[in-house]
């Protein structure tokens, strides 16, 4: 903290101006040495040796100010790096005694008496950790310009015995940390053994460089896009292959380099970019021999173990996730069963590698919802992830009495990317995100919300039960459009087509949890629906009437007799709370209320077993539809007709729903 940073560069001045003595001897050597060995007064074998002797001197007069401008520019990276870090902790440790702790000269952190009554210990560790990682960005900084400085004046070149000049030195310490780091990982990816203070190393230049371009590029270009697998495939099989307590450190350089990779391709528009692509089409489909897939007699495709390597990593550009997906689905229509490999690949064990390239972009994807809904608008992609594609991608082996089979068949996470990418397309909302929350849609999101719900709906019975539970959220996410439809009684002024919606509704209600999720989460658009209705009339309670009577319709359609349907007391719907959109207290208050009656009536619903031949019965008794006229009574404290029973009201308008929704799926209402 007191060093005096300005040193490097005052430092730097003294090595450019080395540089510059270095120029002047160098053009009066040219002139009065190696000139003369040209001159026309000297001929023979004597003027020949001497010329290739003079010439090597010369060319080392340039090497050394090619290392003399190097080592000037390291320094100066040096002090750009040590300032910006400096800065970083100073502002941390300022941070931490406005928020009442200490930071010693040591950078110990404990709470200051004088400010805090009472220590918080998690507090305390929360500025500890920020002080020591701010501390160690300054080492990782130090030791890499260690390295740089170290490797600028090695000569390479074999005229002069390595003991002339560096002429390739360059003024970027990331580059000479790439260079450093991809001979231990091409040491790693050859199944070669790294010391302990290697991996530590190689841990250090990922933490501190990754997001680096220079370095990130450096390290890309010297590997290769078949190298950059294959380094993949080891780390891989030295984490979930051959285990052991090692496991951890490798999984840190895998996410390293994840995150290099990121930043080696933001730049979509560069030559860099398009190279780095067009060779990956290639590796992309070759075959690599891995431990992993390698006890089934299998080998792994380029593309499978890039995905799994870019699942580790964040902050890619949208247009690298675009276009890598787009060459795969290229790659599997040009190879149809390009992806299939023998066994489950789902679940704890096999989970951790994408098998399925696509979805597993298409996931990676979800984690930005603009990237998602951009991709999704396009009908052509939609249509292909929706209807064409096959989603076969493993071998199921089959033991017959004398010889096992393999025949394709679906994942244990079929879809697994395609459903998240789908929610993040049609919501705004990453699902991975544990504290996201409802956001405004935009037209995109609106638009691939559409498209799903056709593309969804003309699927009929082969609705893939993977998507049941992710199209439930995204139903209730637009909860007041899906709403104002199933409630519309003029089909022509539905914001949604019913028939579409009805399909949709019946192949996610054959899912008991999707199910509770939908009628559990549209709840919510039903009260808030009563409570924005100013008017004098009983509209918003027939909406709500007409929507739970759809819904039961759906259900009756999906299961057959309710006595089929199991029932959990605590349905998955209050595990996409984060797709409804954020209420008032009095609305929150009626969602809650409602809902708990809903999840009295399933409940009893079950106990009772009863039948679809009695379900005019059950819509009179039904308590979600009594404590949904109760809300609008609440609400509508001046209708004052006393003839007026919002009760019978609400319980008729199920009734209507129930069967303008089985006269929209085109059966009879019974």
């Amino acid at each position: 903290m007191s060093t005096d940073l300005t040193a490097l560069t005052t430092a730097a001045e003294r090595w450019d101006g080395m540089a510059a003595e270095f120029a002047k001897q160098e053009k009066a050597y040219r002139r009065d040495v190696h000139g003369i060995t040209i001159a026309p007064s000297w001929r023979g074998m004597s003027a020949e040796a001497a010329h290739g002797r003079f010439g090597v001197t010369l060319t080392e007069f340039q090497y050394a100010q090619t290392e003399a401008k190097a080592i000037a520019s390291l320094l100066r990276d040096a002090h750009a790096q040590f300032t910006e870090l400096k800065g970083r902790l100073m502002a941390a440790r300022k941070e931490a005694a406005a928020a009442g702790m200490r930071v010693s000269d040591s950078g110990r952190v404990s709470a200051d008496p004088a400010r805090v009554k009472e220590a918080d210990e998690s507090a305390v560790r929360s500025w500890q950790d920020r002080i020591d990682a701010a501390v160690r960005a300054v080492t990782d900084a130090d030791t890499g310009v260690e390295v740089a400085l170290k490797a600028a004046v090695v000569d390479a070149d074999p005229l002069v015995g390595g003991r002339g000049f560096n002429g390739r030195a360059v003024g970027d310490v990331e580059k000479y940390e790439a260079l450093a780091a991809e001979g231990a990982l091409r040491k790693l990816s050859r199944g070669g053994h790294l010391s302990r203070r290697q991996l530590a190393e190689l841990e250090r230049v990922f933490r501190d460089n990754s997001g680096d371009e220079a370095f990130s590029r450096t390290l890309l270009d010297d590997l290769g896009p078949a190298g950059t697998i294959t380094l993949t495939n080891e780390l891989n099989d030295l984490i979930h292959a051959r285990g052991g307590p090692g496991a951890g450190t490798y999984a840190t350089i895998e996410s390293g380099l994840a995150n290099t990779l990121a930043t080696a391709t933001r730049d979509t528009h560069s030559a860099w970019y398009r190279h780095w692509r067009a060779a990956m089409r290639h590796a992309g489909v070759e075959h690599h021999a891995t431990d992993a897939q390698g006890v089934r007699l299998d080998k792994a495709v380029g593309y499978q173990s890039l995905v799994t390597l870019m699942s580790k990593g964040h902050g890619y550009a949208p247009a690298m996730l675009e276009d890598l997906t787009d060459d795969m689905i290229a790659a599997e229509r040009s190879d149809p069963g390009i992806w299939r490999l023998k066994g489950e690949y789902s679940g704890k064990r096999g989970g951790w590698f994408a098998n399925d390239p696509v979805d597993g972009a298409l996931g990676i994807m979800s984690r930005d919802p603009g990237t998602a809904a951009h991709y999704l608008s396009s009908d052509a992609r939609m249509k292909y992830l929706m209807k064409e594609r096959d989603w076969n991608v493993v071998l199921h082996e089959h033991e017959g009495a004398t010889v096992s089979t393999y025949a394709a068949g679906l994942d244990g996470d079929d879809r697994a990317g395609f459903g998240r990418a789908l929610q993040a397309a049609t919501t705004g909302i990453d699902p991975s995100d544990k504290h996201a929350r409802y956001v405004a849609h935009t037209g995109q999101n609106e638009a691939v919300f559409k498209s799903a719900v056709g593309y969804l709906a003309d699927s009929g019975d082969k609705f893939p039960p993977s998507l049941r539970q992710p199209v439930a959220s995204i139903l209730v996410n637009h909860g007041a459009v899906v709403h104002a439809s199933m409630s519309e009684v003029d089909i022509s002024k539905s914001p949604l087509d019913q028939g579409q919606l009805f399909e949709v509704a019946k192949q996610v209600s054959k899912d008991k949890d999707a199910y509770g999720t939908l009628n559990g989460g549209l709840n919510q658009a039903m009260v808030a629906d009563i409570h924005d209705d100013h008017s004098e009339s009983a509209g918003s309670l027939r909406r709500a009437g007409r929507t739970v009577g759809f819904l039961e319709e759906a259900r009756i359609q999906s299961q057959g007799d309710p006595q089929t349907a199991e029932f959990e007391a605590k349905p998955l719907f209050d595990k996409a709370i984060s797709y409804i959109p954020v209420a008032s207290s009095d609305v929150q208050a009626g969602f809650d209320y409602v809902t708990g009656k809903w999840l009295e009536d399933e409940q009893e619903r079950l106990d009772a077993k009863q039948t679809a031949d009695n379900v005019q019965a059950y819509s009179d008794r039904n308590q979600q539809l009594v404590a949904l006229a109760r809300e609008w009574s609440k609400v509508h404290r001046t209708a004052t007709d006393p003839h007026f029973d919002p009760e019978t009201e609400v319980s008729r308008s199920a009734g209507d729903g129930l069967d303008h929704a089985a006269g929209v799926s085109g059966v009879m209402a019974k």
